[in-house]
């Protein structure tokens, strides 16, 4: 009923589409494994932002509140409290070195 038509695509185009059909889905598979990885690398750094813009927050406001303490203390002459605000502000910059350290470690790029 339909031999008067011709055949635009013969099985022999079919048996070679398939193959490529098979490398397009595994591409396909690829691409999402990859943009799976990648949303995840984001969100990792994300997280790591928000991090480190709390602990800077936290980290200036300690700051802040030695050195009115140092202020204080200067006015008042009382060396003890000058010392010790001061090692304090120390601390306090060493632990955010510190505290950075480990953040940029924990999102650093795996070979």
């Amino acid at each position: 009923m339909w031999d008067h038509i011709p055949t635009l695509v013969t099985k022999d185009d079919i048996r070679g589409i398939i193959p490529k059909l098979d490398l397009i889905l595994a591409l396909i598979h690829k691409l999402s494994n990859q943009e799976t990885a990648t949303m995840a690398a984001i969100d990792d750094l994300n997280t790591a932002v928000a991090t480190l813009t709390t602990n800077f927050a936290a980290a200036d406001t300690a700051i802040q509140a030695e050195i009115a303490a140092l202020t204080a203390a200067l006015a008042t002459n009382n060396t003890a409290a000058i010392s010790a605000a001061a090692a304090n502000i120390s601390a306090i910059s060493a632990k955010v070195a510190t505290d950075t350290a480990a953040l940029a470690a924990s999102v650093a790029p795996k070979p």
